[in-house]
């Protein structure tokens, strides 16, 4: 199958740069000249100054409003760009990596998330953003918030992964969030090697294109990986990929629509039974009943590597505080403003004009 990465914003074109060193076509947009540059693997025809006449090239500072706007201005080149890469092929998924909480990513994502949908009607458009920390403050949160709503109406599937997960680990901010953009990559990568390859169970194009065509829900990529030498027991590993420390979204996988679970590993511990107890209860625990699945038995392995998929979620606690607070934010501030408004309005109710105070008109005074 053929997907196309396409980084908005710093974080999304941090994302599409790791992507372009696992040898995916990736496209990196951005309104920061210097972030641009500091890319690695992208090559540099495929880096995509926006808005310049916006920013001077100098970012948006965390304004959608402005990402949005130039996304809107440099659309037709954009779109001349992607129609360049794709040619006569057809895509079967554009994957949007950007960042909820910014002002490129969150303005400029939907924005060409609609165009893509409108001129590659056969394709998937999947967003991967990531989720602002909750330490963040407000503008990212609000940000977020209104992002989510947007792509919802648009995006086939909304793949969040919750930057909250950083604080579980110990290592300094910059290793942190390095971990993190890997292990978005790491996991993409590996289901979609593993998508139309010969095994037991195949999984091919249509499967995956099948469940994340999923309304404009919420996704997660689950993933579980140990030495096969250490594995006792094959069903356990495949639930933990299912479990908090193998997702990247605090979600209630119940209420999900779709599941997918590829499994790759040396061939005689790819028990069947161990696999279909596994399969049988996530069958049952899913919402939408529905599992796609794909076993690789491969000899040369030296470890067992469990990807999972999990779409059409519509119950995350990520997503839902995020929500929240914006909207209550978004109560007050209105409220605060409206209170402003009336208190001005009474402050200076009465007050007369200039030519009041001081009679006689200037032509009359100057004669």
């Amino acid at each position: 199958m053929r997907a196309l990465i396409i980084g908005v914003g710093q974080c999304g074109t941090k994302i599409a740069d790791l992507f372009a060193l696992v040898d995916f076509e990736a496209l990196a947009i951005n309104t920061s000249k210097s972030d641009l540059d500091y890319l690695k693997h992208i090559p540099r025809e495929r880096r995509i100054l926006i808005g310049e006449s916006l920013t001077g090239g100098k970012g948006v500072n965390a304004n959608p409003v402005l990402g949005r706007e130039a996304m809107k201005r440099d659309l037709s080149m954009i779109m001349k760009k992607i129609n360049s890469m794709v040619g006569y092929s057809d895509v079967d998924i554009f994957f949007l990596t950007f960042g909820f909480g910014g002002g490129t990513g969150a303005g400029g994502a939907p924005v060409l998330a609609e165009a893509l949908k409108e001129e590659y009607p056969d394709s998937l458009v999947v967003a991967i953003g990531a989720l602002p920390l909750k330490e963040e403050g407000i503008r990212p949160t609000i940000n977020a918030a209104i992002t989510i709503d947007k792509l919802s109406k648009v995006a086939d599937s909304i793949i969040a992964i919750d930057n909250n997960k950083l604080k579980e680990s110990g290592e300094d901010i910059t290793r942190a969030y390095e971990k993190i953009n890997h292990t978005i990559v790491e996991r993409i990568a590996s289901l979609l090697a593993l998508i139309d390859i010969p095994g037991e169970q195949t999984l091919d194009s249509s499967d995956l294109k099948f469940v994340l065509n999923a309304f404009g829900s919420f996704a997660t990529v689950g993933y579980a990986k140990a030495e096969a030498n250490k594995v006792r027991n094959l069903s356990r590993l495949i639930l933990k990929s299912f479990e908090n420390e193998g997702l990247y979204l605090e979600a209630n996988i119940e209420s999900a629509l779709y599941g997918l679970v590829a499994i790759h590993g040396p061939p005689e511990l790819l028990k069947a039974r161990d696999i279909f107890e596994a399969l049988s209860y996530l069958t049952k625990k899913i919402k939408g009943k529905q599992i796609f699945r794909g076993f690789y038995p491969d000899p040369r392995e030296k470890e067992i590597e469990v990807v999972t998929l999990l779409t059409g979620i519509y119950e995350s606690k990520s997503i839902e505080d995020i929500v929240i607070i914006a909207k209550q934010y978004a109560q007050s501030f209105v409220k605060a403003k409206e209170e402003a408004e009336t208190k001005k309005k009474e402050l200076l109710t009465g007050l007369p004009d200039f030519d009041d105070i001081y009679p006689g008109g200037v032509n009359e005074r100057f004669d």
